[in-house]
């Protein structure tokens, strides 16, 4: 997985896959080993986020010594989204370490109309 230097520690960057379908968008990412209360997903306009952390903290005793070690990962991922989407409707899930988020297409009203140049 990519990974890039932000903030003074790495941040890895998860492949995105994006489809489009009749009325949605599907976009699914592998964030594996990652519990669904560390992930947090913005939509804003045409960008989609997707940011996640993980930690585990180990404490061993031996011969006296006491060690505690931590690991913290983060990912964050942002794209532009190819058609306007809307909020209302959207779901995400994640299973078996895949996150799949459902974005419902936004019906256009009226057709574009086309300006002419005088």
């Amino acid at each position: 997985m990519p990974m890039k230097k932000w903030g003074g520690g790495n941040v890895f960057i998860p492949a995105i896959d994006i489809k489009e379908e009749e009325n949605k968008l599907l976009v699914t990412t592998n964030l594996l080993g990652i519990n669904k209360e560390y992930i947090e997903i913005n939509l804003k306009e045409d960008m989609l986020e997707i940011s996640a952390k993980s930690g585990k903290e180990q404490e061993t005793e031996e011969e006296g010594y006491i060690r505690k070690e931590r690991a913290y990962t983060h990912f964050y991922r942002a794209v532009h989204l190819p058609t306007s989407v809307k909020e209302e409707g959207s779901t995400a899930k994640i299973e078996n370490g895949v996150l799949t988020i459902t974005l419902p297409k936004m019906e256009l009203k009226e057709p574009a109309k086309k300006i002419q140049i005088e």
